[in-house]
This record gives structure tokens, C-alpha cells and sequence, in this order.
């Protein structure tokens, strides 16, 4: 099973996730070490300096009830002694016990003013607040985090849009459509390269319609001149020689034939006659026209299959199809067999024989204008235009053709229209 191929947008999404990572990663690393080498000690100095007021406070007052307001005020729990009593209060400025405030357990700071002639003091800072603080300022890391990837994923994608299109545009040309265009949005290097496309292929279509146009300009004034070699060959006396030149001419009139008729039927698919049209009856009579070829050919179209085309192209697409099959089979093969079915979106059309088949590697290549595969395998007749033919009726009708092997021998001509 092949792999699928992961998008450029993906690798370079992953990359700057992976590097954002790792910048989290320093800094919390750093963001520990200073809390507990720096931040830490900071923080004990700053209570022990703010407890020793209270305690004087709370001396200067000659009132231990006062370190119950201060606990409550102040958010710290107390343990007081002064003469000759012990009080301790929790964080709402509630009594509790000395024991229970000692068997408390971390994270809390505490600080301790034990001075002669002053209140003992033992001072319980809760960390809550802090860690309540740390916990919000993760939160806004990983905020920051999934709205430095949002915001990269989709500038990234924005950026590489461009190349979207291009492979788009590439596609569209491997299948031959080389009037395909991609947009240009920008004039950095990508803008260029599309740029640079776009002209590669108006080049290449203006080319490719030069050709066309020269070929039948060429077929049509070559008719007169044959014309004239055919009566110039009646006149002269039958013999060798004779007939060689005859069957010459013979050939080449086919070939124009042929030609014109490409010419014609490509006229006809810039402007389409599109009706309902039952494959079923086509088939039919597909069949009857060639009854007399052998090995056959057969259809197996049970009911009524209709779909919206131009009468007169399938049928030349079936024909051709038809042809191409018979003139690969032997008279001992399988008669070449005509199925067609009807899904949801589209109709599905084949035409298969049981001749030679076609190479792999050659597939593609015979929808291609003038191409004629091997003759050993029986495939050095004809023109090599019929198929290409097929392809130009079929892409004006908006469907897909392709070749596949049928079964072990022979070969399967595939279209699908839409439905």
C-alpha cells in the first residue's frame, strides 16, 4: 500500500509547532530554576520584612486579640505568644490550634519573629494565591501557544495557496487540457513561477491549435491534387507499378479522410447538441453495424440507460470504440462486449475485447494523437486518431476516459460521463 504524501503546509505546520515547543519548553524550564533559586528567596525577604512590622504592630498595640484582625486582613495565619498566652487563628482570623497550623502542609512560607522582650511570632503565608497565579499565567501560555498555531497554520496556508494551484494547473496538463490557467496574486517567486506557467501553456495550446489547423488546411488542399493523380493513374496501362502508386494513394486519401473527419467532429464539440440519449438503443445499433466483423460484438445493457449528450459524438465515440476492439481481436477471440450502468452522479460506459491488451507502460499513451504501439502485438494499424477522437468527444462532454487490462487478455475502454 503506497503512502500517502503529506502536504508542504503540514511538514512546516509541525516544524514551527515542534520549534514554538521548544521555546515553551526553555522557558519554562528557565521560568522554574529562577522560581526556586531567585524567586523564592525574593519572596521570603519581602514576608520576613512585612511580618516584622506586624509584629511591632502588634507589640505597640499591648493587644494580642489585634492578631486576629490581622489575620483575617491580611490573609495569614498566626501563631502568638505573649505574656503568657497562645492564640493562633487561621487565614479568615478564626482560632485554631497551634498544632493544626503547624501540621499544616506545604506550599505555605513561614516566617518566625522569636525576639526577647517582643511577641513570638510564627507567620503561616499561604502559597494559594500564587499557585492560583502560576496556574493562570499557564493558561495564558497555552493560549498564546494554540493562537500562534492557529494564526501560523493559516498564514502558512494563505502563503502556499498559490502552490495549490500550480499543482492543480500541472494535473489539468498532464490530462492534456492545456487551456487550464492558474491564478497570479502575487509577484514574489511563486507569483513568477505561475506567471512563467501560464505562459508555458498558452504556448503550448496556441502550438498544439497551429498544428490542428495545419493539418487540415494540408488535408484539404491535398484532395485536389489526389484527385488529379487518380484520373492521371486511369489513363495509364494496369501493371505493377500501377498498382503500387494505386494502393499509395488509396492510403493516403484514408488518411485525409480521417483527418477531415477529426477536423469536423472537433468543430462539433465546441458546440454541443446535448439530448436524452438511451445507450441501450446506441449499443443496438452499433452492434447491427458491425455485424458482419468478426469475432462480434455483443452488448449487455439489460434495460433503458439515458444520460444528457450529443447524439451524433457517441455515437462516433461508441464506433470508434467498437473498431479499435475488433481490429485488435482475432476471429477466434471473444466477440468485444458493450456494457453501460447508471449510478447517482454519473453513466458509466465500457467497451472491452479479448485481443493483445496494452502494455502498462503505454496506458496513457494511446489517447494521444498519432501514437500506434507495437506492431508485434497487432497494434501497428491504423493511424493512431481514433482514440484520441474518443478522448476529445468525451472531455467536451465534461467525463473521463481510461484504459485498464480485461481480466488475464484483452483490454477495457472505461467512460464515465456525468450523470
Amino acid at each position: 500500500m503506497s503512502r500517502q504524501p503529506v502536504s508542504l503546509v503540514s511538514k512546516m505546520t509541525v516544524a514551527n509547532v515542534l520549534l514554538m515547543a521548544g521555546v515553551i519548553l526553555l522557558a519554562t524550564v528557565f521560568f522554574i530554576f529562577m522560581n526556586n533559586l531567585y524567586t523564592q528567596h525574593m519572596i521570603q525577604r519581602t514576608l520576613s520584612g512585612y511580618s516584622k512590622s506586624l509584629t511591632e504592630h502588634l507589640a505597640a498595640s499591648g493587644d494580642i486579640e489585634l492578631a486576629r484582625f490581622m489575620a483575617r486582613n491580611h490573609r495569614v495565619a498566626m501563631i502568638v505568644t505573649w505574656k503568657g498566652r497562645t492564640v493562633a487563628f487561621d487565614t479568615a482570623g478564626e482560632p485554631t490550634t497551634p498544632k493544626d497550623l503547624r501540621s499544616v502542609r506545604p506550599p505555605v512560607y513561614r516566617v518566625d519573629h522569636h525576639k526577647p522582650g517582643m511577641p513570638q511570632v510564627s507567620y503561616f503565608w499561604s502559597m494559594e494565591d500564587r499557585i492560583e497565579g502560576q496556574f493562570q499565567v499557564f493558561l495564558i501560555h497555552l493560549t498564546l501557544l494554540a493562537l500562534f498555531i492557529g494564526g501560523t497554520w493559516l498564514f502558512q496556508r494563505k502563503q502556499l495557496k498559490p502552490l495549490r494551484w500550480l499543482r492543480a494547473g500541472v494535473e489539468a496538463v498532464a490530462r492534456g487540457d492545456f487551456k487550464t490557467r492558474v491564478p497570479v496574486v502575487r509577484r514574489d517567486e511563486i507569483g513568477q513561477v505561475a506567471e512563467a506557467f501560464n505562459e508555458m501553456t498558452e504556448r503550448v495550446d496556441r502550438m498544439i491549435h497551429d498544428r490542428e489547423r495545419l493539418l487540415g488546411d494540408v488535408s484539404h488542399e491535398l484532395r485536389s491534387p489526389l484527385a488529379r493523380i487518380k484520373v492521371a493513374l486511369a489513363l495509364l496501362p494496369e501493371d505493377g507499378k500501377h498498382r503500387t502508386i494505386a494502393r499509395n494513394v488509396e492510403e493516403m486519401q484514408s488518411l485525409i479522410t480521417v483527418l477531415l473527419e477529426r477536423e469536423r467532429i472537433s468543430a462539433m464539440t465546441d458546440a454541443l447538441n446535448r439530448n436524452q440519449l438511451d445507450l441501450k438503443t446506441l449499443a443496438e445499433q452499433v452492434t447491427a453495424a458491425f455485424g458482419d466483423r468478426k469475432p462480434g460484438v455483443v452488448s449487455t445493457i439489460d434495460g433503458p440507460v439515458e444520460v444528457e449528450a450529443d447524439e451524433a459524438l457517441m455515437t462516433v465515440l461508441l464506433r470508434n470504440l467498437v473498431d479499435n476492439g475488433l481490429k485488435f481481436s482475432a476471429e477466434t477471440d471473444q466477440p468485444v462486449v458493450i456494457s453501460a450502468e447508471k449510478t447517482e452522479t454519473h453513466v458509466r460506459l465500457s467497451v472491452s475485447d479479448s485481443g493483445p491488451g496494452i502494455p502498462p507502460e503505454n496506458v496513457e499513451r494511446i489517447f494521444e494523437a498519432f501514437v500506434k504501439l507495437d506492431p508485434a502485438r497487432g497494434h501497428g494499424s491504423g493511424y493512431g486518431l481514433g482514440l484520441n477522437l474518443c478522448k476529445r468527444i468525451v472531455d467536451a462532454h465534461g467525463g473521463t476516459i481510461a484504459a485498464g487490462p480485461n481480466g488475464e487478455r484483452g483490454t477495457e475502454i472505461r467512460v464515465s460521463l456525468p450523470g
